[in-house]
């Protein structure tokens, strides 16, 4: 695919953006872990099924978390598209 000297750089300004979430939500995440002494995938397990309670730490692991996935998502089709 070929694409202008504009999309290219604005890819790039995108993917630069996607990057810099990652790693924020990434941080945060690595954070509530060490607080709660496990991981993130075995939060999701029990926040789901209702075993964790209504903290407030726990709607805001869990939004992290989807959002997280929702830009390495968009990363992902970014780094595709100028492959």
């Amino acid at each position: 695919m070929h694409f202008t000297n504009e999309v290219k750089i604005s890819l790039k300004r995108e993917y630069a953006l996607c990057s810099n979430a990652i790693a924020f939500y990434k941080k945060t995440i690595k954070e509530f872990e060490e607080k709660y002494h496990f991981s993130t995938q075995t939060f999701l397990k029990k926040f789901e099924a209702g075993q964790m309670g209504d903290d407030a730490d726990y709607f805001d692991w869990y939004a992290f978390s989807r959002l997280l996935a929702q830009w390495q998502k968009i990363q992902s089709a970014i780094r595709s598209a100028v492959r």
